[in-house]
């Protein structure tokens, strides 16, 4: 098989920014192995369990916040991969999964490792992409560059996740000198750009949500699951502190350096009494971020009430994870909070309920700090001085 075509697109990956690749070993999927191995732009590491493979460029991906390439042979080798392409589609992580594949007249044939392989991880993909089976005609190489630049586009786009590309090959999968490097189509693949930029509101729209924010006495912003922002900690600790709101966040928020910030709620929530539950109830609640892990937490918010709820998400479906969805915002938290931290706040009431807050999860601080004081050394104690580092 002539690999021209396959080194071109793997150069296209690296001009859209992608800078590692994990391969797991398999004969179908060679042509796609020598691409990405022969690129000397791309950090190729090799893991033989494609389970194990695919986690490791998800947190790759999570860490780096840019597409990590997946690749496997044919069958079931790549079904071996869901598990973490499910994670990276609610985790909202950029993973760009080739999957090589039998050519269509094989599939259903009692062929070793053809599976049914188009549309192999449905909805927990944001799109499913399958690459030309021949390249002789020359309107297959543009489509192939139109694959893979809108592939890479749509992972990083929006909502980040996983996209799901399919490559069939035909045999020969080797080229025949497979120590000679096939250069890269002369006239190169055309590079596709996505343009963003960031929302804004209308100063109308603005100047009517401030004043509506300025209605409410006990305002409580949850933080879910996010990645670390230097920026967002700064934004959220002014406008903390000049609005007087109590900032809860889910263990994997990562905002742990925010000053006064609730981090303990899972265990005082399940057990304070009534009256203290009914207070801390907010009237406005604002989110923003992913999921919640915290139990304890989603149970007490979703208790019944009259509190409105805003929800700041910049682009696709909002989820109603607490049963009182209002508003949805179209903003970024760092330009959310500091429009409003120069609102006009509510004196006294605001400051009681954000001590209020303040106050549990002081207690529970203090109960946590008081047992392992006592605790003997052992696996518990290693854990608490794992975490609070």
């Amino acid at each position: 098989m002539n690999l021209s075509i396959l080194h071109s697109l793997v150069d296209l990956c690296v001009r859209k920014g992608l800078q590692q690749a994990v391969i797991c070993p398999g004969s179908r999927s060679a042509p796609l192995t020598l691409a990405f191995v022969r690129n000397k732009k791309i950090n190729c590491r090799t893991f033989s369990d494609e389970r194990s493979a695919a986690f490791i460029a998800l947190g790759m991906a999570q860490q780096t916040g840019y597409p990590v390439a997946l690749v496997c042979t044919s069958g079931s080798a790549a079904y071996n991969f869901a598990p973490a392409i499910a994670e990276a589609f609610f985790q909202q992580i950029p993973l760009v999964v080739f999957t090589a594949d039998r050519p269509k007249e094989w599939i259903d044939q009692l062929d070793g490792q053809t599976i049914r392989q188009a549309e192999l991880y449905g909805k927990h993909v944001k799109k499913y992409f399958e690459l030309p089976q021949d390249y002789e005609h020359p309107d297959a190489a543009w489509h192939a560059t139109r694959i893979i630049n809108e592939a890479i586009n749509l992972a990083q786009s929006g909502q980040h996740g996983p996209v799901h590309i399919n490559a069939p090959f035909r045999e020969p999968l080797y080229p025949k000198n497979e120590w000679i490097v096939e250069p890269p189509l002369s006239f190169g693949p055309k590079l596709i750009e996505n343009v963003s930029s960031r929302l804004d509101l209308e100063e109308s729209t603005w100047q009517n949500l401030i004043e509506s924010f300025s209605t409410y006495k006990r305002i409580l912003v949850v933080a879910g699951q996010g990645n670390p922002s230097q920026e967002l900690i700064e934004m959220l600790t002014q406008f903390s502190s000049q609005q007087s709101a109590p900032v809860v966040g889910d263990i994997l928020s990562n905002l742990h350096r925010l000053p006064s910030f609730n981090s303990h709620t899972d265990t005082y929530l399940g057990q304070i009494n009534d009256d203290d539950r009914h207070y801390l109830l907010p009237d406005l609640l604002i989110t923003f971020g992913k999921s919640l892990v915290s139990k304890n937490l989603k149970l007490f918010l979703r208790r019944p009430g009259s509190h409105a709820h805003w929800h700041l998400q910049e682009v696709d479906t909002a989820a109603d994870t607490f049963k009182s969805l209002t508003k949805v915002i179209r903003l970024t938290p760092e330009v959310f909070f500091t429009r409003l931290s120069v609102a006009e706040k509510v004196p006294n009431e605001r400051a009681a309920y954000k001590s209020k807050w303040a106050t549990q999860e002081l207690k529970c601080k203090e109960a946590l700090t008081k047992f392992f004081a006592t605790t003997q050394n052992g696996e518990f104690s290693l854990t608490h001085h794992l975490i609070n580092n």
